[in-house]
């Protein structure tokens, strides 16, 4: 029984607890990123997206320089990203214009995570559950090996 429990342990903590948390750790190294953007018109807030609109495949290195997480791009620069602002969900508001953002980030394997983008902009007089604009970025990394 003992021997069980040892091992189901040792498989616990090799594998992980299911945990989808995405580190700086994680990221480092190259990806193949595929990123599907979809859009919707006059919808309500749980119709789905339907096809992509536009499907962009690219590559990407994450570095760690000096403790901080960098996106390598040789257009961009370097670019420090801060996975404490990967997970958010938040709105504004201007003076015609409420939006709200989600972001999120997650590991789906040790060498696959996902980001969702989504924005939905509806015009402050709408007082209908009807959205303007909503859309969404969906992007898939796997490791290059």
């Amino acid at each position: 029984m003992k021997r069980i429990l040892i091992i189901s342990l040792v498989s616990i903590a090799l594998t992980g607890c299911g945990d989808d948390k995405v580190t700086k750790e994680y990221l480092v190294g190259d990806w193949r990123c595929i990123d599907n953007q979809y859009q919707r018109q006059n919808s309500g807030a749980n119709e789905d997206f339907g096809s992509s609109v536009s499907s962009i495949e690219d590559t990407t290195t994450f570095r760690i320089i000096n403790n901080e997480l960098y996106q390598i791009s040789k257009d961009r620069g370097n670019i420090i990203i801060d996975l404490s602002k990967a997970d958010l969900s938040k709105d504004e508001i201007s003076d015609t214009y409420k939006t709200h953002i989600v972001n999120t980030i997650k590991a789906i394997d040790k060498d696959t995570f996902k980001t969702v983008l989504i924005t939905e902009i509806k015009n402050i007089n709408n007082d209908t559950n009807i959205i303007d604009l909503r859309t969404k970025l969906e992007t898939v990394c796997t490791r290059i090996k």
